[in-house]
């Protein structure tokens, strides 16, 4: 198949990672990829090793991309013979105008629950849908989408994960780490642990990633005078030696849409608190430490009861660890997307 695949990126987070490393996989199953890579800020060009990705790098204005996305991804559609488009979900609407007209099927991947939506017309020009979780399809269709819904839970490429030895994780040692925006919920996090500390609890709290929220999140840890016990860290590679001690992560998210820092955690071994909240309850059922997502106290207590049980909740983690490397790894994905455009290209209509 010829596929061509496309993101406009806002900033380098997750998402961008999932769809390079996506785009890869598919490859290797003799597919050639063209991937529309479009960002609206300076970052490096994404760079593969595989021959049959082809990436078309381009730095434009969300207002001027909006305008051209249409005529551009048509254009590439009609000069590679693409099979089959795969949008991911900012542009939408402009990017699949054209595509019903040269009669391409399309798929939009969407890597958000839309919680600040009131209609799904911006994806009426695809076929269908991919959702990383049951809470993103749920969301969806909640919206009033009508046609074929797919959920393909996102992954990650486990061979490249450094494992560190969970025997010496330290309770005491927390981290959190996403971009800094303000539906991840990190200023719950320092409050949380400002309460605790309050409360004699020894805790160390980092924070690695980076964002629109920094400087509040800075000027937050000065005010609550937690400097010595509270930092942010920015960007870390998941493979860096600075992340070897931590016993336990915090995932506080208000309607998270998958959750591929809780799959890094449980692979590595470590505690987990997280919030009853969009998709982190589907990764981790029967898990004791998810707290009522609009409920602080609750969140502040989930945390005492990981510390003060931390071997317990160790153990059920690592019970967690094979099914999570099996469920939510790159190939598991790139299969499953493969059998969605299959699907389409052979007219199937069924819902999963």
């Amino acid at each position: 198949m010829n596929i061509l695949i496309t993101l406009y990126s806002t900033s380098w987070g997750g998402a961008e990672e999932s769809v390079l490393n996506l785009a890869e996989e598919i490859s290797k199953n003799d597919n050639n990829i063209f991937l529309l890579w479009v960002a609206n800020y300076d970052s490096p060009r994404p760079v593969v090793s595989f021959p049959k990705v082809k990436i078309i790098y381009l730095r434009l204005h969300r207002k001027l991309y909006g305008l051209v996305a249409s005529y551009l991804v048509g254009l590439l559609c009609f000069y590679h013979k693409i099979d089959i488009a795969n949008l991911n979900w900012r542009f939408v609407n402009e990017e699949g105008r054209l595509l019903k007209l040269l009669k391409i099927r399309s798929v939009a991947t969407i890597r958000a629950i839309l919680f600040d939506r009131n209609s799904c017309d911006e994806f009426k020009n695809v076929d269908a849908i991919i959702g990383v979780s049951k809470a993103v399809v749920n969301q969806v269709k909640a919206l009033g989408f009508q046609k074929p819904c797919f959920v393909v839970y996102n992954g990650i490429q486990i061979e490249k994960l450094k494992f560190f030895n969970h025997k010496v994780f330290l309770p005491e040692r927390i981290f959190s780490m996403s971009r800094l925006v303000p539906w991840k919920r990190v200023d719950w996090s320092i409050k949380a642990i400002n309460t605790l500390h309050d409360r004699s609890y020894p805790l160390r709290f980092d924070i690695y990633g980076d964002g629109p929220e920094r400087n509040e999140l800075q000027k937050l840890i000065e005010k609550l005078g937690a400097e010595s016990y509270i930092s942010l860290r920015g960007y870390v590679n998941i493979r860096s030696n600075q992340l070897k001690r931590y016993g336990i992560f915090l995932i506080p998210s208000f309607k998270e849409p998958f959750g591929k820092t809780v799959v890094e955690a449980v692979i590595h071994g470590r505690v987990i608190v997280g919030s009853r909240s969009g998709a982190i309850p589907e990764l981790l059922p029967k898990y004791k430490l998810l707290f009522r997502y609009d409920d602080f106290q609750n969140y502040v207590q989930k945390i005492v009861q990981a510390y003060k049980n931390y071997s317990q909740y160790s153990k059920n983690i690592l019970k967690r660890q094979n099914e999570f490397k099996e469920k939510y790894n790159m190939k598991r994905v790139a299969r499953d997307y493969i059998k969605v455009y299959h699907a389409l290209l052979n007219g199937t209509k069924k819902t999963s």
